[in-house]
């Protein structure tokens, strides 16, 4: 029966060295694979006469605009770690009549934090303001040096460490891991029932190459890019058509993981 594809699948990403499961991600916008194929040729009287199969090379991308952490982590090359983060801050606020300024519930770097003027515009740096940080409790208190009219607006910048956040580092010496890639793809018939294809990329290396960045007017595009070689049977994927299981379910399958029990 005749078919067509409308889909770039649910997918679950597994490390083949510890079997763990990296990420698994529904959100995927495209899920393409390229396969280019080298055939040399020896000539007679300068045209092809007999060819030879060359070498293969595959890729894999993944393109979604809404992701999460390990997905993230994996299209950089890295993973996901809890440890401290120091984070730069800027506060604006108005002076006292004591030429302070104080910022609440908050903590600085010592030696990293600096006030300036705020421009007419409200929102530029202007001239720096001589002063003293202090550390009161848990909050940071800032106060003039020289003249500092009350009620004048203050900008200060400073870096404060945070514990137990959520990081992804980019370093020169990360590990490369091989992954199997699993997706699962709707396929409608011409009748409207559907069946669910299960694609399986048995060796898959993420590129070391990174390119996205941040919109203000669209969302940050996330493409995942990874090398396909064969296993150790010469496989590239692999496409299992589950028509039983899913020939007359509804579409909804494909946005929950259907669970089954063992017999």
């Amino acid at each position: 029966m005749q078919f067509a594809i409308k889909d770039a699948g649910n997918v679950i990403i597994v490390n083949n060295t510890n079997k763990e499961i990296v990420t698994i991600t529904e959100t995927p916008n495209k899920f393409d694979y390229k396969m280019d194929a080298e055939a040399v040729y020896a000539k007679a009287k300068g045209s092809n006469y007999i060819g030879f199969e060359g070498a293969k090379t595959a890729t894999l991308t993944i393109e979604q605009e809404v992701t999460d952490y390990s997905t993230l982590a994996l299209m950089m090359n890295s993973e996901v770690v809890k440890e401290e983060a120091e984070i730069a801050k800027k506060f604006v606020g108005k002076a006292d009549g004591a030429k302070k300024v104080t910022i609440l519930n908050s903590k600085f770097v010592s030696g990293s934090a600096k006030a300036f003027l705020v421009e007419a515009d409200g929102a530029s740096k202007g001239e720096e303001i001589k002063g003293s940080f202090s550390q009161v409790s848990e909050n940071i208190e800032f106060t003039a040096t020289g003249d500092l009219a009350e009620g004048t607006e203050v900008m200060i910048v400073y870096l404060t460490k945070l514990p137990n956040i959520k990081k992804i580092k980019v370093t020169n010496s990360a590990k490369s891991y091989s992954y199997k890639v699993y997706a699962e793809v709707a396929v409608k018939f011409a009748d409207g029932t559907y069946m669910a294809l299960n694609a399986t990329y048995h060796n898959c290396r993420p590129q070391g190459n990174i390119e996205f960045g941040f919109d203000a007017e669209n969302p940050v595009n996330f493409s995942l890019t990874m090398d396909v070689l064969p296993n150790a049977k010469g496989e590239f994927l692999e496409f299992a058509f589950v028509e039983e299981e899913l020939r007359n379910e509804v579409m909804s399958v494909f946005s929950t993981p259907k669970t089954t029990k063992s017999k």
